[in-house]
């Protein structure tokens, strides 16, 4: 009982965006299971990476080892619900390939910046700027942002899958897009670290209403409670973070 307690402790005391997450996870998928819409949950829950990416470069208040902590859990829950839509269309060797292709760049990409400057050390934790020409860099640029868009589009090869989740790929090949122009023109901005996520969450919002307007209500209650959680992310990442170091224990 007090190895529990113990455990709940920094979930509870601490930092609440880890509850907060959870219970909106929890949340999100007993509205979709109340709907009988499961891609309530898929879209309610599968975005989050770009807005916590958008704080974290515009802002830069956040500690890097908490920026980090985010984003990998945000992009696993993301991968995770891309994975169960998977499952249940049956994608084909072709659209496997390409996009085991994409991410297989991705992550060549990840090992030779390494992972403080894959998310943003340079702006969130002020590391020197560098510029590498390890592979894959020397053969095409931003191929991080190559792979994913490759991956994320990778399904829409299938017949299935474009069928009835054409709108979940094209928004992750979309807002990873997005994310060029952020990365090589944009700078530390209050206003554009305000303006971004507001504007990312106002419409998200509304087009999954739009898209579940036959299950309205269970719409209506996931988008409120993701722009609950989304003012609980803006102000976590507004508000000054200290600079912890890079070995930061985790919360």
């Amino acid at each position: 009982m007090l190895t529990a307690a113990t455990a709940l402790k920094p979930w509870i005391t601490g930092d609440r965006v880890r509850l907060l997450a959870a219970l909106f996870a929890l949340a999100a998928l007993g509205l979709a299971e109340a709907a009988g819409r499961w891609g309530l949950a898929v879209y309610g829950l599968s975005f989050w990476h770009y807005p916590i990416y958008a704080l974290a470069f515009f802002r830069r208040r956040i500690s890097l080892a908490r920026f980090k902590r985010d984003a990998v859990l945000a992009k696993t829950v993301s991968l995770a619900a891309l994975g169960a839509v998977l499952a249940a269309t049956g994608p084909s060797l072709l659209s496997l390939t390409v996009m085991a292709g994409g991410f297989a760049l991705t992550i060549a990409a990840a090992r030779a910046l390494g992972p403080d400057r894959t998310y943003y050390g340079v702006e969130v934790a002020g590391l020197p700027p560098a510029r590498t020409t390890a592979f894959p860099f020397s053969l095409l640029p931003h191929p991080m942002l190559v792979g994913n868009m490759t991956a994320f589009g990778a399904p829409l090869l299938d017949g299935a899958f474009r069928e009835a989740w054409w709108p979940l790929a094209l928004l992750h090949v979309l807002l990873n897009g997005l994310l060029l122009p952020m990365e090589v023109c944009g700078r530390e901005s209050r206003l554009l670290g305000t303006v971004w996520p507001l504007a990312g969450l106002g419409l998200g919002a509304v087009l999954l209403i739009i898209g579940f307007w036959d299950v309205w209500p269970f719409a209506l209650a996931t988008a409120v409670m993701g722009l609950a959680f989304g003012a609980a992310l803006m102000g976590r990442y507004a508000r000054a973070a200290g600079h912890e170091t890079l070995q930061e224990t985790p919360s």
